[in-house]
Order: C-alpha cells, then structure tokens, then sequence
C-alpha cells in the first residue's frame, strides 16, 4: 500500500514538474506564450518580447517594435529542445501571416500609409497593428517610428517618448482603408448613418459643452480642440445603432 502511494504521487508530480520547467525557460529566454495567425490557421507557441528601447541609461517603452515583426519559436521546439539558440527561432513580418496574439493582445497584418507624416511612411506598407475594437468600425493602435539617426544634444530620448504616444486609426468594414480617427469625415464616410451625420451637423458630439448645447462656438471647439474624442464618439454611436 505504502509503495502504490509513493508511485502515485510521483506520477501525479511529473507534469507539475514538467510545467515549472517550462516556467522557468519561458522566463529565461524572455518569451511570452503565443498565436500566430496564418492561413486560416494557428501556430501556438513562443513570442520573444521587445517593446523596450535604451538611450542615455534609461530604458524607454517601444511599442513601435511590435509592428514590423516578431520572433516566434512553435511551442514543441520550445518544449523538446533543453537549451534554445536563435536559430530555433523563426522571424515573422506582417506578409508572413495574418497577425499573432498574446495574452489578451490581438495584432492583425494590416496595409497602411500615414498621411500625417513626410516622407516614405506616407507610401503604403504592410505592419502589425493592434486591434483594439473589432466591429462596424474597428479601431487599431499605429505608432510612429524614430528615426535611425538624430543630431543634437539631447539625441534620441525626445523622438523615443514622442513615438510611443498613440494614435488611434479606424477601418469601416473588413477592407476599408485604414486611417487616422483624426481624419474621419463623419458628413462623408458615415452618410449611411444619418442619425449620425445629423447629430454631427448639429453639434451634439462634444467632448465639451453643455448638453444640449449647438451653438456654433461649441461646435467649433469640440470639433478643433477635440477633433478626436468627438469622432470616437460618431464610432461609438454608428456601431451601436447603424446597420
């Protein structure tokens, strides 16, 4: 009897020792577990964490790193391999596959051209981007990158905190074209709404103002001052009531 108990508890405590084991290598080689989206299939396995930058002894949030690509490494060369070199790893960028997730992260290959900025951003390409709401209108987070190199005193930590500032963009559909939210022309692009265009025309999104209140000032405001906020709020209201 007593050796039939020692056997069972030392069945019952390999996986939990297997599990630790993978515990401590997922902490080791800095990954967090993973989807890779491709094909209309998933590929599970590891993602290896960037998002951080360093300048000047200070480490800075990147989170413009996540949209060029990733390293991934399928979860049974993960788990059969006792050590991991680089070479395990595989590079993915957004005409590799259709996206990844992690944790409650959800990041889909998507083409676009930032018309805010000068220069070669303004072609169109192809980039991770988060998607933050899924829906009529989705919503996805875009980051602008530094430049490579900089002059001046205080080198990159401007451009560093600069970029991870986040600007919000929206797509109407599956493939409507991607743009900022500061750029939504709701009288235009959402005319298939018209509750929405006449509470536009009327001024009766603000982020600031009295309710109720139309006047041309208020209009003026919401619609310069918080040009943002009041077209998430035509979002917001188009994907609860429109078709």
């Amino acid at each position: 009897m007593k050796k039939s108990i020692i056997c069972l508890f030392f069945i019952l405590s390999i996986p939990v020792f297997c599990f630790s084991q993978i515990e401590d290598k997922i902490k080791k080689e800095g990954v967090v577990p993973g989807v890779i989206y491709k094909n209309g299939g998933e590929i599970l396995g590891y993602i290896k964490k960037t998002g951080m930058t360093y300048t000047n002894n200070k480490s800075f949030p990147a989170p413009w790193q996540f949209q060029s690509g990733i390293k991934f490494i399928p979860m049974d060369v993960f788990e059969k391999n006792e050590k991991i070199t680089n070479k395990f790893y595989e590079t993915y960028e957004p005409k590799d596959c259709d996206g990844y997730k992690y944790d409650t992260l959800v990041f889909e290959s998507v083409k676009y051209a930032d018309m805010s900025a000068v220069g070669m951003n303004m072609l169109p390409k192809k980039m991770f981007m988060r998607k933050v709401l899924e829906n009529k209108i989705s919503l996805f987070h875009y980051f602008n990158s530094p430049p490579v190199v900089v002059s001046g005193p205080e080198g990159f930590e401007p451009y560093y905190i600069d970029c991870a500032k986040v600007n919000l963009v929206y797509r109407i559909g599956n493939d409507g074209k991607l743009k900022l939210v500061n750029d939504l022309n709701v009288e235009k692009e959402l005319s298939d709404c018209p509750m929405v265009v006449e509470k536009q025309s009327k001024g009766e999104y603000k982020a600031v103002g009295s309710e109720g209140e139309s006047s041309r000032l208020s209009k003026l405001v919401n619609n310069a001052i918080f040009r943002e906020q009041v077209r998430l709020m035509a979002i917001e209201d188009y994907n609860s009531n429109c078709k």
